[in-house]
C-alpha cells in the first residue's frame, strides 16, 4: 500500500489524501485518533488509523498524510485546541503528535511562522476576535485509553429567512460589492430595480500598504453612492457612464464621483444597506484572516507592522458605513460563503426546498468555498478549503517555486499539493504548462506567440504587469476548451477531478446537510467548459451533483434582471446581487 502511492508520487502522479485515507482506514492498525475543541465549545472527532511502516521514506510519507489532515482540519474548522490519543507504547506515532507543535510553529510570532504554521496565524486572529485574547490554541497528547467519547452537537436551525429578502429592496437603495482577486463588482439596486453595475480591475497582491487596497473600495461605494442617487431622482441621463467603465481608472472614478455628487446636490443619498463579498476569512462580520493572495504585497512589505495594516483591512465595515444611513447595516461575508447565500436566495424564490441548506464553490482567481446552514445561518468557521492540501504525490513538480505557473506549491504557505492550485485558473494554467508543450506544440507555441505565458528567468508565468493578463489567458483557454481542441478540453476535465476529490475532504470534514455542489465563476461561464467539468468530476464520484450558477439561477428580480443585461452575465455578476440581499439580512433583523 505504501510502496503503491510512494511510486505513484516518485511518477509524478496525484496521490490523493482522500485514498491515501480511505486506504489506511481500511488497513491501518495504529490509532492516530483526533478531537478538535470548535470555537463554541463543541468537538469533533476524527479517528484516524496509521498503517505499520517500513523505513524513513514510509514514515516520512505518514507524517505527511498526518500534517496533512490536521492543516485542513485547522484551514476549514479553525479551534481552541486539538487533543490527539493513541498507543503509548506506539513510540513512532507519540513522537509525531508530540512534534506537531513545532511542525505548526505554535511557539512562534505570527510573522515568523511558514508552511504548516501558517493555518494558526489565520486560527489566532478569529480567536483574539472570538475570545479577546483570553483564549490560545494548544495540542494535547494521550493515551488511547483516556479517549472520552465526544462528538459535535448541531447547532439548531433557526427560521428560514431567505424567501423574504427580496421584498425587502422596495423602496430601498441598496448596494453589494463582490471583491475578488482580478477583479470587483458592484450591483446597486434603486427600489427593487438593478439600476447599476460596475466592474473594476485591480491587482490586490500588488498593494503594499492597506490604504491602497480599502481605498479603490471605498472609492468604487463612493461613486455608485452618488449615480444610485441620480437614479433615484429619476436623472439617468445625468449618470457618469465613462466613470462606471470597466476600463474607468481610480483618477477618472474620483472626478466622475465628485461632479456627480455636486449634480445630485440635495437629492444625494447614502444605501440603506451594504452587503460585502471579501475574499478572506471572516468571523462574525469581521475580516480576520490576513493570510491569503491578495494581501501578499502588504504582508510581505510591512514585516512586524502587518497586523497594524491589517487592522485597517479588519476596519473595512465601519469605513463602508460612511456611505449607509445612519445605522444602515453593512454585512460582510467570505466569498465562498456568499456563493452559497446566492444559490440559496434564488433557489428559494423558486419554491426548492432548502432543508439541507447549499454548498457552493467558485471557481475564479482562487477557489472559493460556501456553506449555508438550512436557515440561512454561515457557520463561524475559517472554511478556507482552498488551501486543503489534496495531492500528497507530484513530487517532480514540487520542485518550481510557488510563482512558477507549473508549481503545485501555494503561493501563501509554500506548501505542496494545495487546492489552490487544483483548483479555479490556477489550475488551468498550471496544467496547460505542464501538459500542452507535448499533447499540442503548436497551440502552445500560439499561446507563447501571444505573450499568455512568458518566461522570467527560469520562472514560467502568466504575466500581471504592465499589463494582467490573467483573465485573457483563461478565457483562450476556455475558447479553445469550448471549441473542441482535446487537449484544452481535458485540462477542464481534469479540473473536474480536482472537485470530486475536494467534495470528498469536504463530507469528511464539514459534514454538511447537503451533498450537492454549486458552481460560480468564470470557469463555468461557458456551458461546454462546466460540462467538461462534470465529466471529469463523475471519474472518481459518478454521483456527485454539479450544478452551474447561470441564467437557470435567476429567480428573483434582481437576477432577472441581471440575465436580461446584454452588458453582464449571471456566472459574472450574481454575487454582486447576492450581497445585494446579503445586506437585506439587516434590515430583516
Amino acid at each position: 500500500m505504501l510502496k503503491t502511492f510512494l511510486e505513484h508520487g516518485a511518477e509524478n502522479r496525484c496521490v490523493y489524501i482522500t485514498d491515501v485515507r480511505e486506504a489506511f482506514q481500511a488497513r491501518g492498525t495504529r490509532p492516530f485518533h483526533l478531537h478538535m475543541t470548535l470555537y463554541n465549545g463543541s468537538v469533533r472527532t476524527f479517528p484516524l488509523l496509521l498503517p505499520v511502516t517500513q523505513g524513513r521514506e514510509e514514515e516520512d510519507f505518514v507524517a505527511e498524510y498526518v500534517h496533512a489532515s490536521v492543516y485542513n482540519l485547522l484551514s476549514a474548522l479553525g479551534g481552541v485546541r486539538l487533543d490527539i490519543y493513541m498507543d503509548r507504547e506506539d513510540r513512532t506515532a507519540w513522537s509525531l503528535a508530540e512534534g506537531l507543535g513545532r511542525t505548526f510553529q505554535l511557539s512562534l510570532p505570527k510573522s515568523a511562522r511558514t508552511g504548516y504554521g501558517r493555518c494558526l496565524n489565520v486560527n489566532e486572529r478569529v480567536l483574539t476576535a472570538l475570545f479577546q485574547g483570553k483564549s490560545s490554541f494548544s495540542f494535547g497528547v494521550h493515551s488511547i485509553t483516556e479517549e472520552p467519547d465526544a462528538e459535535a452537537h448541531p447547532t439548531p436551525a433557526g427560521r428560514p429567512v431567505f424567501s423574504g429578502l427580496p421584498a425587502l429592496t422596495a423602496g430601498r437603495m441598496l448596494l453589494g460589492m463582490d471583491v475578488g482577486g482580478t477583479d470587483v463588482k458592484l450591483a446597486a439596486s434603486v427600489d427593487g430595480r438593478l439600476a447599476l453595475c460596475k466592474e473594476f480591475d485591480w491587482l490586490p497582491s500588488a498593494c503594499v500598504r492597506a490604504e491602497e487596497l480599502t481605498g479603490p473600495l471605498l472609492l468604487l461605494t463612493r461613486l455608485l453612492r452618488a449615480a444610485g442617487s441620480l437614479y433615484r431622482a429619476g436623472r439617468e441621463r445625468e449618470i457618469d457612464r465613462a466613470a462606471l467603465d470597466r476600463r474607468a481608472s481610480l483618477e477618472e472614478m474620483a472626478l466622475g464621483a465628485a461632479a456627480m455628487e455636486e449634480a445630485a446636490g440635495p437629492d444625494l443619498r447614502s444605501f440603506d444597506a451594504i452587503g460585502l463579498s471579501f475574499p478572506d476569512v471572516v468571523i462574525q462580520n469581521r475580516i480576520v484572516g490576513g493570510e491569503t493572495p491578495k494581501t501578499q504585497g502588504i504582508r510581505n512589505s510591512s514585516g512586524p507592522d502587518y497586523e497594524a495594516q491589517f487592522a485597517r483591512i479588519t476596519a473595512l465595515n465601519q469605513a463602508l458605513a460612511a456611505y449607509t444611513v445612519p445605522g444602515g447595516p453593512v454585512l460582510c461575508v467570505n466569498d465562498g460563503p456568499m456563493a452559497a447565500f446566492t444559490a440559496a436566495v434564488e433557489q428559494a424564490a423558486a419554491g426548492a426546498d432548502l432543508s439541507r441548506g447549499f454548498f457552493a464553490h467558485s471557481l475564479g482567481t482562487d477557489l472559493g468555498t460556501g456553506w449555508v446552514r438550512p436557515d440561512g445561518s454561515i457557520p463561524d468557521i475559517p472554511l478556507e478549503v482552498y488551501n486543503f492540501i489534496i495531492d500528497l504525490g507530484s513530487r517532480p513538480q514540487r520542485a518550481c517555486p510557488p510563482e512558477d505557473a507549473r508549481s503545485i506549491r501555494s503561493t501563501n504557505t509554500g506548501l505542496p499539493g494545495s487546492l489552490q492550485k487544483y483548483g479555479g485558473q490556477a489550475a488551468i494554467f498550471r496544467l496547460a504548462a505542464a501538459r500542452l508543450p507535448d499533447q499540442a506544440p503548436e497551440l502552445w507555441q500560439d499561446v507563447l506567440g501571444r505573450g499568455l505565458f512568458r518566461w522570467e528567468g527560469e520562472r514560467l508565468v502568466v504575466p500581471t504587469s504592465p499589463t494582467d493578463l490573467r483573465k485573457d489567458c483563461l478565457e483562450y483557454f476556455m475558447e479553445q476548451a469550448s471549441t473542441g481542441h482535446p487537449a484544452c478540453q481535458e485540462l477542464f476535465r481534469q479540473v473536474g477531478e480536482y472537485l470530486a476529490v475536494t467534495w470528498r475532504e469536504t463530507e469528511h470534514i464539514l459534514r454538511p446537510e447537503t451533498g450537492a455542489r454549486t458552481l460560480f465563476g468564470r470557469l463555468v461561464k461557458h456551458p461546454a467548459c462546466f460540462r467538461l467539468i462534470c465529466q471529469g468530476a463523475a471519474r472518481r464520484e459518478p454521483g456527485l451533483q454539479l450544478a452551474a450558477a447561470d441564467g437557470s439561477l435567476a429567480n428573483t428580480p434582481l437576477m432577472g434582471q441581471l440575465n436580461a443585461r446584454p452588458d453582464c452575465t449571471v456566472a459574472q455578476f450574481a454575487q454582486a446581487v447576492g450581497a445585494v440581499y446579503y445586506g437585506c439580512l439587516g434590515l430583516a433583523r
